[in-house]
Formats: C-alpha cells, structure tokens, sequence
C-alpha cells in the first residue's frame, strides 16, 4: 500500500487559505437626519457614510481619481471623498484663472495661480476634513472628505446611503454631514440581505461662517470681482 507524504503545519494552512470560500457580503443601509438651526430634522442629504477600513482604504488609493473642478467660479462637487492616500484632481474648466489651497491641518497646500484648460493634483496621506478655497474668488468653498476606508456612499435626498458589498462580521461606520458633524457607530453585517442603521446628527449649533485667503487676509469687496482674473 502507497503512503501518503506528510504534510506540514504551514502548508496545511496555506491549502486551507486558498480553498476557503470568500467572505460573504451584506449591505448596510444607513439612514441620516439633520437637527438644523431653526430646530427641524431634516433629511441628511450629501452626508458621507463609509467603513473604517484603512488597510483597504490604502489599496484603493492606489486607483481612487476624484475631481474636484473649479466651474461658473465654483467648485463641483462641493464635497468630495477621496481614500486616504488618494490623488484629487483639480481642473480648471473657466475661461478665468483660478489658485486653490487649503490651510486645513490635515493637508496645507497651494496649487498656485493656473487657467482654463489646465489642472493640479495634489495627494491626501491622512484621513479627515480638507476644506479648500480659491485665493481669487471667495464664494468658492468645496470639502473634501479622505476617508480611512474603501468603501463609501453619499447620502440621497431622503437621506439614505447604502453601503455594498460589505465583509459579514462587525464593521465599524462612520457618518459626516457639513451642518450635523461626525457619527461613528460599530453594525453586525449579515451573510445577506441589508441592515438599516439610522443616524441622527445634531446641526443645531451650525453657523455659516466666512474665511480668510492663502494670506490670512479678507478678500477684497465683491464689487471687485469684475476686475480679478
């Protein structure tokens, strides 16, 4: 009778980890309402809803290519996501001359004075809030959400993001909307079907506020804009 060889621990569990099936999805369906000023809970629409998950945050950045373009002297969209470690690309598509930056903590950068036609990049190696400005036209404000996680959806009008495609097990989410601020929770994601998560955030304190230029100085008055680039 023939023997078998024998086989060793590892290679034993090298075999098993390539024979083991995938871990199965499920589906997080996250619903977002807003306390807003004047006391009324609205739906959260644009909140950005995601699943902590930097490892795989680090592996999409890799392909991640959102824009942020400066367009009619705003920027679209106002909110963007980007994974951390991503490139944002940032195109001018006015026939007048733009200059974005940011003084955010997490990312300071300057990508200078450039025109119709032409476009900046600039890469986001920390997750959190970059809020980005242009030094020319002060109207001109967008947020850029770099998430530590790979998987993300903005929010609908009724205020319901669905999060595919997610691991079965534990996750831990997150939630950001520009009035009602941050939500972090932990969901048990089943094999399949969905799991509905409701989200209320507190954007009664909101004030909109203006903001400085590159310089830290106040913008000239809006009656000269005729004049700038």
């Amino acid at each position: 009778m023939r023997r078998l060889g024998s086989v060793s621990a590892a290679g034993l569990a090298a075999a098993l980890a390539v024979a083991a099936p995938p871990a199965a999805a499920g589906e997080i369906r996250v619903t977002v309402s807003v306390l807003t000023p004047e006391k009324k809970t609205v739906p959260g629409a644009g909140a950005v809803v995601w699943v902590v998950d930097p490892a795989a945050a680090k592996a999409a950045a890799a392909t991640a290519r959102p824009k942020i373009a400066s367009k009619s002297k705003r920027f679209d969209p106002h909110v963007a996501v980007v994974p951390e470690g991503g490139t944002v690309q940032f195109p001018n598509l006015d026939g007048i001359y733009h200059n974005v930056f940011s003084l955010s903590e997490k990312a300071r950068f300057d990508l200078g004075l450039y025109r119709n036609g032409a476009s900046r990049t600039m890469t986001f190696e920390s997750p959190g809030l970059v809020r980005i400005y242009c030094n020319i036209h002060p109207q001109m404000a967008a947020v850029l959400v770099v998430i530590d996680g790979a998987i993300w959806a903005q929010a609908g009008a009724d205020g319901t993001a669905v999060l595919a495609n997610v691991p079965e097990g534990r996750a831990t989410i997150r939630a950001w909307d520009e009035k009602g601020g941050d939500f972090t929770g932990v969901v048990d994601v089943p094999a399949s079907g969905p799991v509905s998560v409701a989200v209320s955030l507190d954007g009664s304190q909101w004030r909109e506020t203006s903001h400085k230029n590159k310089y830290g100085k106040d913008y000239p008055p809006p009656d000269d804009d005729g004049s700038r680039y």
